[in-house]
């Protein structure tokens, strides 16, 4: 099983991972969801947003945008990041089953990978 969290705002990608309010959990095998659920960080610290993170036992973050600070607390885990990736979450969801999240429809205009 793969845990896929993405921070979301109106059913879209929300615009900086550490400022969201809410992050999708979704559970996936074999390119199948098999759950989903929100969890809930209003208020919480960027530490204590990047621990919430980890107890979920998250493996991707898919997001549009996140600071250099949570970017590398979480290059210090496995979690694999993809960042710069904007649109519907669902669509989104779907466009990472079909590894088509590299297509110009997902991705921020302007955004200059860091890694």
């Amino acid at each position: 099983m793969v845990r896929i969290a993405i921070p979301i705002y109106n059913n879209r990608v929300s615009p900086v991972l550490d400022s969201c309010t809410r992050l999708l959990i979704i559970d996936v095998e074999r390119n199948t969801e098999v759950g989903r659920r929100e969890l809930f960080l209003e208020n919480f610290p960027l530490h204590e947003r990047f621990d919430q993170m980890k107890k979920a036992a998250i493996d991707v973050v898919i997001c549009c945008a996140i600071s250099d600070v949570l970017d590398g607390m979480l290059q210090a885990t496995d979690i694999q990041l993809l960042c710069g990736i904007v649109g519907d979450v669902d669509q989104v969801l779907e466009a990472f089953f079909c590894n088509k999240l590299d297509d110009s429809y997902f991705r921020m205009p302007g955004y200059i990978e860091k890694r």
